[in-house]
């Protein structure tokens, strides 16, 4: 009975880097905290862990340290439809279920309950030149650049179309006709995925007032050169809870200044910090966005999604970040590449 239900089960003590390595693992957006006996004692769901990532705790800490101590729960007498209104009226996508002596039985999450009245929007940017990967890209686009045994931009669609993403769009340029044989070619691919070809390169926004359709429901905007293993569901559920027009990807980075850094006030020392490691969240390059904010998008002029962003912001819009726990990396250069290439069979069974 709980084959499933331990992957995703820890005890209170465990560190919160191991709790995030099974919320990984276990493929839901949950970890159940647990005693021996299987008696609840908290949940820590995928998007609390998104939120402690933000104020910079250490991942040592104990698991118990960032639980939610009452959480939503269903009981075993309750009917699907109880379930699904009660996820409607708190919340909360993922609610175990325990049964009289407070043991967990099970766990009802959003997917179970319900298929997508309108599936959501995908549209991928894969029209830049890949400057930084040149000269491997002077007569392949990048987002056909081999990752173990396939284009990376068919991992990427691997995974969306697993995740149940069935109405892509891939924005086109440079050397369009190669990605769309490519496309051609696989038939699963070709009959999902459609095409928003740019005659100019438009930027990482501008090509989406080219969308033939404003989406009914918030969107992806993915590049395309992205290997990561980021839960893009839980991203949209993330953007929803918050109630955002824009949510961004982020992913904490980490630079060590290979110097003393010294402080000043005018000419004189106040201390000299060895090495500092400075932390940072950049751009993880994915975005969920509503369908409203095209309005901001301008008709055929090069324009990217920082600027769409900081749009928003001036017209008194939320956005949102998403930190990424899991595995991503911005298949950028060549060093990027490598790397890409030695993760990728172990990862994505490439």
């Amino acid at each position: 009975m709980f084959t499933e239900l331990e992957k995703i089960c820890v005890l209170p003590d465990v560190t919160i880097r191991q709790a995030v390595r099974m919320l990984n693992d276990g493929h839901q957006r949950i970890v159940l905290i647990v005693d021996d006996e299987f008696h609840l004692l908290g949940v820590v769901a995928d998007s609390d862990v998104r939120r402690f990532i933000l104020k910079g705790l250490s991942f040592d800490q104990p698991v118990r340290e960032i639980m939610v101590r009452e959480p939503v729960i269903a009981h075993l007498d309750m009917s699907d439809m109880v379930v699904l209104n009660l996820m409607q009226s708190t919340k909360c996508y993922e609610i175990p279920v325990l049964d009289g002596k407070q043991k967990i039985v099970g766990l009802k999450t959003l997917d179970m309950l319900v298929a997508e009245s309108q599936p959501t929007t995908v549209v991928i940017m894969a029209g830049g030149l890949g400057s930084r990967l040149m000269p491997l890209t002077e007569n392949l686009p990048k987002p056909l650049v081999m990752i173990g045994d396939k284009p990376i931009l068919f991992v990427l669609l691997d995974q969306l179309l697993a995740a149940g993403f069935t109405n892509i769009y891939l924005t086109i340029n440079y050397k369009a006709d190669m990605i769309r044989d490519a496309i051609a070619s696989v038939p699963a691919y070709a009959q999902l995925v459609r095409f928003v070809e740019e005659t100019e390169r438009l930027g990482t926004a501008g090509a989406l007032s080219l969308l033939p359709e404003t989406p009914a429901t918030p969107f992806f905007v993915i590049n395309a050169d992205l290997l990561t293993k980021m839960d893009f569901k839980a991203m949209l559920n993330f953007h929803k809870m918050e109630a955002n027009h824009i949510t961004m990807a982020v992913r904490e980075e980490k630079y060590q200044i290979p110097l003393g850094v010294v402080r000043l006030l005018g000419g004189r020392v106040l201390g000299v910090d060895e090495k500092p490691v400075y932390t940072y969240f950049v751009n993880a390059g994915v975005y969920v966005v509503e369908p409203t904010l095209l309005q901001l998008i301008p008709v055929m002029r090069s324009y990217d999604m920082p600027e769409l962003i900081n749009a928003a912001i001036d017209n008194n819009k939320q956005v949102g970040s998403f930190p990424v726990h899991e595995y991503w990396l911005d298949v950028g250069g060549h060093s990027d590449l490598k790397r890409a290439q030695s993760d990728a069979k172990s990862l994505f069974h490439t």
